[in-house]
């Protein structure tokens, strides 16, 4: 059998927005600029180019990193760096300004390092779910889709890739919940800004440094400045009514 075919498939279905892991119930912060009119169809497609410039860049840049560590395992040594893979997620961690994005990150990492060991994605999800548990870490949705894929043997900017297109997605099917966007409209959004997502997963390799054999964990090289979606994040718990989570 094929074994690249196979990657292939396993990566589609971790790209899926319909994933089970709660993705459906997050706007991370869309749900407040819809409401308070700072977001709306004819501005959707320019705000959702400009977020994958920012917090898009930034993800792949974390992404990647993961990806690294799970690239780097050797467990006839245990060479499976823990700390690092904290530090990263702590770092993460940091740079979400929002309670409430930074709480769904959270969630959806782990729920997704959750699944992908019930999948028999590798004893190193494991390790890395249960460091994480012990030490009261947030495990962050980016580093965690990251990991799983370097432990699947997944191409590195396939993996990043395949994140940013969930992510993409999952916000296109939010904004359809909460504003007039058609089906035909979402799917010509999704495909215009293809370029655009190519362009953060490699943003984020700049982040993290071409392939050279170290394992970059800091991303210190990559920034995200997203001030109208950190504010509408914060705002989301005072709407009178709610249909997202965050």
């Amino acid at each position: 059998m094929d074994d690249e075919r196979l990657k292939l498939l396993r990566l589609m279905q971790l790209a899926d927005s319909a994933l089970p892991v709660g993705a459906a119930a997050h706007s991370f912060g869309l749900e407040t600029l819809v409401e308070e009119g700072a977001l709306d169809v004819s501005t959707l497609e320019a705000f959702l180019a400009d977020y994958l410039s920012e917090a898009g860049a930034q993800e792949s840049a974390f992404c990647r990193a993961a990806h690294r560590l799970a690239a780097r395992v050797n467990f006839g040594e245990h060479d499976f760096h823990l700390e690092a893979w904290l530090e990263l997620n702590r770092r993460l961690s940091a740079r979400r300004q929002a309670r409430e994005s930074r709480a769904a990150s959270a969630t959806l990492g782990r729920r997704l390092l959750q699944l992908a060991r019930a999948l028999d994605c590798g004893e190193l999800l494991t390790f890395a779910s249960e460091a994480a548990r012990e030490s009261g870490v947030e495990t962050h949705h980016c580093a965690a889709f990251g990991l799983v894929g370097g432990a699947l043997a997944l191409d590195e900017g396939a993996t990043a890739e395949a994140y940013l297109h969930q992510t993409l997605a999952g916000l296109v099917s939010a904004c359809q919940r909460l504003m007039p966007l058609g089906q035909t409209r979402a799917q010509q959004i999704l495909w215009r800004l293809k370029p655009a997502l190519v362009a953060a997963s490699e943003s984020g390799l700049a982040g993290v440094g071409a392939r050279d054999g170290a394992v970059e964990t800091d991303c210190d090289d990559v920034f995200c400045f997203t001030p109208l979606l950190d504010l509408g994040s914060m705002r989301h718990t005072s709407l009178t009514t709610r249909l997202f989570i965050s």
